[in-house]
């Protein structure tokens, strides 16, 4: 059978894999949850479920838990599955059942598409996410679909090279901006996978999964912070009703926290930068200078980092900074330094300097650092 794909999703999200024609055999769709950990405005989410209807078959969002990922601590994992558990609530209520397996991601996603008719994937650009989907698309003989809903313009529609600036990539960005601002339905499913046969780790709460995962539980999760798309939803709205009107004067005042604070839920893809930018411009003017300086933050620095990671090979290495960089970095190497302090004291803000101090003790406590402080941060390390 033939791919039939959305035509309320712009094809260039879309990328087509494989298509080897097995739609048929499976017993069941997978959406593999990566990037986009939310339920509502999924792109990749809406397509799976799509294509499920096509072909008849029920549908089973997978997410592939793991305690040996290089950054595993309590306070990042904490703030992920209190959003994963949301999400399972949510699937349920549309029919739709969520399967978590502690496995490997990409290695739990081939055991489950032995019975599969297709996988659904989201986009990523880390070297990880890529040595993943490799290693699916060599092992796995089944339509594969990667759609993009991690940005607003896909990376290779806005340029086919790396962009040194942000003022050499804003222009090809905006220009096509308003042609991404899709917003997508929700499809019914035709057939719930609630009560499809397979194994799935099940337990009540975020703690619960803690409590069996073998990560470091020295780093202590913030309350400043709740995971999931609802608290994402809260924060943007709070911060409409009450900092967008100063944004543009204030955002850089440590003193006066008018940021959004969205980027925890951005990071794991916990709210969508299209579901944002359609609520932001539904109550104010895309010419509101205050809007004009969130959606450059919002769009065109986080996907001018994306441009970065996905067209330079050294983008986590030294070797990929700019040779100017490199230079400047080099020519201060042998510079004497006024203060020297071994890593604990660092850690525990007991530095001479209080604001590089207020700083970390804002990251210990809060999770985040200030945006214009976190500048100073790190200038001052």
């Amino acid at each position: 059978m033939k791919i039939k794909l959305p035509e309320f999703i712009r094809k260039e999200r879309i990328t087509v894999y494989k298509n080897t024609g097995f739609f048929n055999k499976g017993r069941y769709g997978i959406y593999f949850l990566e990037a986009s950990q939310r339920s509502r405005q999924n792109f990749a989410l809406e397509t799976a479920i799509y294509l499920a209807n096509q072909l008849k078959v029920p549908l089973i969002v997978y997410f592939g838990l793991t305690d040996k990922y290089r950054f595993s601590n309590l306070r990042y994992y904490k703030f992920m599955l209190e959003g994963i558990v949301k999400i399972r609530e949510s699937l349920r209520k549309r029919g739709i059942k969520l399967v978590i397996l502690r496995a490997d991601p990409p290695e739990g996603l081939i055991k489950l598409s032995e019975k599969a008719s297709f996988i659904v994937l989201d986009r990523g650009y880390l070297k990880h996410q890529r040595v993943w989907r490799k290693k699916i698309i060599e092992r796995v003989n089944l339509p594969i679909v990667e759609v993009e809903g991690d940005v607003i313009v896909p990376v290779e529609f806005v340029s086919k090279r790396a962009e040194a600036f942000a003022r050499t990539i804003r222009p090809k960005i905006m220009k096509y901006l308003t042609l991404f601002l899709e917003k997508i339905p929700e499809i019914d499913p035709l057939i719930p996978s609630l009560d499809v046969e397979v194994d799935s780790w099940e337990e009540n709460s975020a703690e619960a999964y803690l409590n069996k995962l073998n990560i470091d539980k020295t780093v202590s999760p913030v309350s400043y912070f709740i995971g999931g798309e609802d608290e994402a939803e809260k924060r943007l709205e709070l911060f409409l009703t009450q900092k967008l009107p100063f944004y543009a004067e204030l955002r850089s005042d440590p003193g006066i926290n008018v940021t959004s604070e969205l980027s925890p839920y951005l990071r794991f893809g916990q709210i969508s930068q299209v579901q944002i930018l359609l609520r932001v411009f539904k109550d104010a003017s895309p010419e509101d200078p205050n809007v004009k300086v969130f959606v450059d933050q919002l769009v065109v620095w986080r996907e001018l980092a994306r441009n970065y990671a996905w067209y330079n090979p050294f983008y986590n290495q030294y070797e990929g900074l700019p040779l100017w960089a490199r230079k400047t970095l080099e020519e201060h190497l042998k510079d004497k330094r006024e203060y020297i302090y071994p890593l604990e004291t660092l850690e525990k803000a007991q530095t001479h300097d209080p604001y590089w101090n207020h700083a970390q003790r804002e990251l210990l406590n809060k999770g985040v650092i200030h945006n214009y402080l976190r500048m100073y941060w790190c200038k001052r390390l």
